[in-house]
């Protein structure tokens, strides 16, 4: 059997081992992640600084070549020779050489050349047999261009070694190229300053011309480059920059570089990527062990907490060993008020319980002997008394016979009387129904006259509005009237303006002409609103004879309206009248409804009651017969008790027994 321990045990190793694992995991990946990231930018940096190095390098050169093809010496030789091919400026162009190569150390040769192939350079060397500048790629290229210096490919020079590089620019003189200035540049004091940089993480610096070539290498200086598979990526990647990994003699490698623009060359920078990603391996295995050291710390601690928490189920478990054996009283000690406290407090109140039972049913089995022992002595005195109820059982039968014959007379004459109350019981509830007919009608009736009287009153309000409307109407009737005489008034005195107006235009004579025109139409407009205001007149007239019947027809409407209100106000109250008679009378007619229903319930109940009665009687009678019969068998029960009583007397001695295996006390 597992122990609780055990089986907690196991599952939170598990759990712990595998949370360390994830967690030293996930922290070493992004350790090594972040540490790589870190490590490409801080190379990505050195060799940046390389390529700004070699940029410096490269425009101080290019800024001394254009410093020089400015210089007044070469200037007056290049036009004197384009245009009459004289060269007595040499000697200057000699002493411009000489003061250049002293301040430039890096170059070993400067030399100018004509469009007509003649070459002049200091210090003097012998050129080969059959030698035109003109056909060379420096000549070319700087003639090609707009004016600005030309780089041309490193190459090796033959005697020494070293690598050199050649800038070349056209000389232009109004407009015209009269010639090429060049230089050559030995690189070996760049690239011996570069291969001796430090550049960390035991890395070496490599310059790879475009076409491949190693200005800078560890190994493969002066040679092709294009064999290793990441010459060919750096060459063919349209970035100025990046990385490239690959694998070179079983080792992961990593090529770092950047693009120099004058000169199209790459600068980079080759690292051991086990080397360059040593610390991350460093931190990870770091981690790992104190990973590793913690977990064993952590489970060492689990497992102390567990044996402290647990330690209470172990008492707790020899304890209900002590209780199986029978000590009921044993009690476990509680100190922790967490689940397993309440666990022990839960343990102690059952063995209380168990105790304080087996201590009633100890006492209860004192009583059963007892009560067994008081059975017995009943028994007997029940055997006697047996016998004296036998005999009476007899007188009882002959009684029992003589009421039932009683009772069935009894019953007869009930049924008779319950005939009678059930035909005043039927007419009781015709009564009854008419009387709710009644009311019912009545309330119909009611309901109608106050219908109507509702209908008189909106019939009120509707005449009293009419009434106010056609008084409303009289009262601006005559304000009409009064506005229609103003405008006759104001005819009267336009006609007799437009008249007095007609005289003056005629005594004004062929200049009133035109006014006297108007002034007869305003004379015939006046005349025409005299006569329309009387047609006006005369309607109002005829409208305020009209509301004057309307008024009076009014009034006898109200009057009758009234009479016809008080009648329906009558015609309700009798109604209301009579709801009250009819409510008194269907009161009453109810109560004697409900006499009579009672007197037939009674009635129901008296002859249920007479045939019980008779029932019983005869009922008794059999069983007195039966108990008479019986009364041998009730003897035999009372002996087969005094034996039970003995049986009983006989197990409450076991009980106690059994009671006694129990230790209450300690």
């Amino acid at each position: 059997m597992k122990s609780i321990k055990t089986k907690l045990m196991i599952p939170l190793i598990v759990l712990l081992t595998l949370s360390f694992a994830f967690i030293v995991f996930f922290i070493s990946y992004q350790t090594e992640k972040q540490t790589e990231e870190e490590v490409t930018e801080q190379t990505k940096g050195i060799v940046k600084q390389m390529g700004d190095s070699i940029d410096l390098f490269l425009e101080r050169n290019k800024k001394s070549l254009d410093l020089a093809a400015q210089d007044p010496a070469l200037i007056n030789y290049g036009k004197k020779f384009s245009t009459t091919g004289d060269d007595n400026g040499k000697s200057a162009l000699l002493d411009m050489y000489k003061r250049y190569l002293n301040e430039y150390k890096d170059v070993t040769l400067i030399y100018y050349s004509t469009p007509k192939g003649t070459i002049y350079e200091y210090p003097d060397i012998e050129m080969p047999e059959g030698y035109d500048p003109r056909e060379r790629d420096w000549y070319k290229n700087a003639m090609d261009s707009e004016g600005e210096a030309v780089w041309s490919e490193p190459y090796l020079e033959s005697t020494s070694g070293d690598y050199m590089i050649t800038l070349s620019k056209p000389i232009i003189v109004e407009n015209r190229k009269i010639g090429v200035l060049a230089m050559d540049i030995v690189l070996s004091v760049m690239t011996d300053r570069l291969s001796e940089m430090n550049i960390g993480y035991k890395g070496t610096p490599i310059i790879i011309s475009k076409e491949g070539a190693g200005i800078v290498h560890p190994t493969d200086q002066g040679k092709d480059l294009t064999k290793h598979s990441y010459v060919n990526t750096v060459l063919a990647s349209d970035q100025e920059q990046g990385t490239v990994s690959y694998n070179a003699g079983g080792e992961d490698r990593l090529f770092v570089y950047d693009s120099i623009d004058e000169t199209g060359w790459k600068i980079g920078a080759d690292y051991n990527q086990e080397r360059l990603l040593g610390l991350s391996k460093s931190i990870k295995q770091a981690l790992t062990v104190t990973g590793v050291i913690i977990l064993l710390l952590v489970i060492g601690a689990v497992l102390y907490i567990l044996s402290r928490i647990l330690k209470p189920i172990s008492a707790l478990q020899q304890s209900a060993r002590e209780v199986a054996k029978g000590d009921l009283s044993v009690q476990v000690s509680v100190t922790s008020r967490d689940e397993i406290g309440e666990l022990a407090k839960v343990f102690n109140e059952m063995v209380t319980s168990m105790r304080d039972i087996i201590s009633v049913v100890n006492h209860s089995a004192d009583n059963v002997t007892g009560a067994a022992e008081n059975l017995s002595a009943v028994s007997e005195e029940t055997n006697a008394s047996s016998e004296q109820i036998a005999a009476a059982i007899n007188e009882i039968a002959k009684g029992a016979a003589k009421s039932s014959e009683e009772s069935s007379e009894a019953t007869e004459r009930s049924h008779h009387l319950g005939s009678q109350i059930n035909q005043i019981a039927n007419q009781a509830e015709e009564m009854n129904e008419a009387a709710r007919q009644t009311e019912s009608v009545q309330k119909a009736g009611l309901k109608q006259v106050q219908s109507l009287g509702s209908s008189n009153s909106e019939t009120k309000m509707y005449i009293d509005e009419m009434e106010g409307v056609i008084l409303a109407l009289e009262t601006k009737i005559k304000s009409i009237e009064l506005i229609m005489q103003t405008i006759t008034d104001i005819s009267s005195q336009t006609n007799l303006l437009a008249l007095n107006a007609s005289i003056e235009a005629a005594r004004a004579g062929e200049h009133g002409k035109g006014f006297a025109v108007v002034a007869e139409e305003v004379r015939k407009l006046a005349e025409q609103s005299a006569q329309a205001t009387d047609q006006v007149k005369a309607t109002i007239s005829d409208i305020q004879e009209g509301s004057g019947q309307a008024v009076e027809q009014m009034s006898k409407t109200r009057a009758n309206f009234d009479s016809q209100t008080e009648a329906v106000e009558a015609t309700e109250a009798i109604f209301k009248e009579l709801s009250s008679l009819v409510e008194k009378m269907e009161a009453s007619v109810s109560a004697i409804n409900e006499e009579i229903v009672e007197a037939a319930s009674a009635k129901d109940e008296v002859l249920q009651v007479m045939e019980q009665i008779a029932a019983s009687s005869q009922q008794s009678a059999a069983a007195s017969e039966e108990i008479s019969a019986s009364a041998g068998e009730q003897m035999h029960a009372i002996q087969s008790v005094a034996l039970s009583s003995e049986r009983l007397m006989e197990l409450s001695i076991e009980l106690k027994s059994a009671v006694n295996r129990f230790k209450l006390n300690g």
